[in-house]
């Protein structure tokens, strides 16, 4: 397969717009940004590592043949001499007015224009700049048939965005071109517990009972790793997840100890199974005829076998991983040790199979085994719980409000995990727009959610972007309330303009999951209070019949 020809690029950045745009998101990621342009400009020569876009441009090396930034010598002169050191042509563009404004959009779009007629035909235009004063040229670049790609640090017209290839958002860009995560001081960050609770024997258990479970199908999402945890009993809550501090921390370690299990990114991560290595044989095997099964032939019969008795004699749908469990449990540890009989997970090996006599549904999650003619698969209850969250009324406004100004469809439950979340860790961690996300998503999956990264960090851009600056005094509340407000500024900035009654429901969309988050607590909190309370009247009265019974045998 040869290798794709690299793009030729035109690069082009608005300096002010940029540094200032990322400040408000990451102090350090804007001064990285500034300090070390040849980081960020590898990376985009590389192919941005890391990201996803159409399927034409993504992973594509480029030249970056022109490379202009424009920037205020003003505020930002000592910034210079690291754009010039990367071979980046800098031209000054100081502020023209008493607000600051500059003419660095009119150079660029002037450059733009020009770079249509150069000898050299570049194949796509980098933009960095989130100002949609650029939506005419971007226009203009498609009618030329030239591909764009932008960066926007901040809130971009819809429009402008539309028109663009290929989008790197902020964070994206912050986390792999910059290399920004904030990671340090983080414990467990790497899975390496610092006062672990747990044995190893505990430990090498918990890795073998993780292989069992993700066997079944080759996965297993981190949603559902607590609730096998919680199998074992030295896995408490006050156990700090076994003095490895976090869900992902403990996971990350439990699959070092195994060596046929990975963690796998993804919205939720989850850990797959590594499939082994299949043993090529020597023309002298495989020429000779073979009159007797081998061992793992006749293991996957007798596979074959038991699950078609389990189907065939279950009353309904049987959960894949129950299926495999008990396969498990009636063969022994051989199947394991096998590798389900050299397939490598209970899926495949039931995938392999033309005749099952049954099927294989992989959703709703975690996946069933049935018999069509006997059974009806449950309804996917996680799906239809988040749907049955909202009124109707108050869901269709929320979708409507989403799709125009980009807030996650989220029910109000969900904000409320998130926002907690994140002021539980803003009480533990500085802020960083990497590292905060990654530990927010990892929190809310403790409590059994799966909300998807983009998502968490399209709330703490909006927190950003309202001029917010995020520390340990943020409650969940407040951050609710900031976030509100920012979503209600994107309303006005599409020009929406929301009722009484709709800025109502907007409050009751974010916020109100927080108030029946409180109220829960606060009755589980008072039913504890009660508890105790009759426990000590009990004791009290218990004493007091003592006290009495002994007077009573003095005299």
């Amino acid at each position: 397969m040869t290798e794709q020809k690299r793009l030729k690029s035109a690069l082009f950045v608005d300096f002010d717009n940029i540094y200032l745009g990322l400040r408000q998101l990451d102090e350090d990621a804007a001064e990285q940004f500034a300090s070390n342009p040849a980081h960020w400009l590898k990376w985009l020569e590389e192919g941005m590592p890391g990201m996803t876009g159409p399927e034409e441009m993504e992973q594509r090396r480029r030249d970056i043949l022109i490379r202009q930034c424009y920037l205020n010598p003003r505020g930002f002169q000592q910034y210079r001499p690291y754009f010039t050191r990367s071979a980046f042509s800098v031209v000054d563009c100081p502020s023209l007015t008493s607000q600051g404004k500059n003419s660095a959009d009119i150079y660029m779009v002037m450059d733009i224009l020009d770079t249509l007629d150069h000898p050299t035909h570049f194949d796509e235009f980098i933009i960095l700049s989130g100002d949609s004063d650029f939506m005419p040229v971007m226009l203009r670049l498609r009618e030329y048939d030239r591909r764009t790609t932008i960066l926007s640090a901040g809130p971009a017209a819809a429009a402008f965005i539309a028109a663009a290839d290929l989008i790197i958002s902020e964070d994206v860009f912050i986390e792999h071109a910059l290399g920004v995560g904030g990671e340090e001081g983080r414990k467990g960050a790497n899975g390496v517990a610092v006062t672990s609770t747990a044995t190893p024997e505990l430990l090498d258990a918990m890795a073998e009972k993780l292989y069992a479970e993700a066997s079944a199908n080759g996965e297993i999402l981190a949603t559902d790793l607590p609730k096998l945890y919680r199998t074992f009993p030295e896995f408490r809550r006050d156990s700090n997840w076994l003095g490895f501090f976090s869900l992902r921390a403990l996971t990350t370690h439990l699959t070092q100890r195994h060596p046929n299990l990975r963690i796998t990114e993804g919205d939720p991560w989850r850990v797959t199974v590594a499939l082994p290595r299949k043993r090529s044989k020597s023309k002298r095997q495989s020429a000779e005829r073979q009159p007797q099964p081998s061992s793992e032939e006749r293991l996957r019969k007798r596979i074959l076998d038991l699950v078609r008795k389990l189907v065939g004699e279950s009353g309904e749908p049987i959960l894949m991983g129950r299926a495999a469990q008990e396969v498990i449990n009636q063969l022994g540890d051989k199947v394991l040790r096998s590798h389900w009989a050299g397939a490598g997970t209970f899926k495949n090996l039931l995938q392999s199979e033309d005749d099952l006599g049954f099927e294989i549904a992989t959703s709703p999650s975690p996946g069933y085994l049935y018999d069509p003619e006997r059974h009806s698969l449950p309804r996917d209850e996680e799906a239809a719980r988040t749907k049955d969250e909202m009124p109707p009324k108050l869901a269709e406004f929320a979708k409507r409000i989403s799709q125009i100004t980009g807030a996650p469809y989220l029910t109000p439950r969900q904000y409320a995990v998130l926002f907690t979340a994140l002021a539980e860790d803003l009480k533990e961690h500085p802020y960083h727009l990497t590292s905060t996300s990654k530990a927010v998503r990892d929190r809310v999956i403790e409590q059994g959610e799966a909300i998807s990264r983009a998502n968490i960090n399209n709330v703490l851009k909006g927190i950003a972007y309202a001029k917010h600056r995020f520390s340990k005094r943020d409650t969940p509340q407040s951050l609710a309330r900031i976030y509100r407000s920012y979503v209600l500024s994107r309303c006005d900035d599409a020009e929406l303009e929301l009722s009484r009654e709709e800025k109502r429901m907007l409050r009751e969309w974010i916020e109100s999951g927080l108030r029946e988050l409180d109220k829960k607590k606060s009755e589980k909190k008072n039913g504890n209070g009660k508890a105790a309370e009759s426990t000590a009247l009990v004791k009290s009265a218990s004493e007091d019949s003592a006290t009495e019974g002994k007077k009573k045998s003095r005299k």
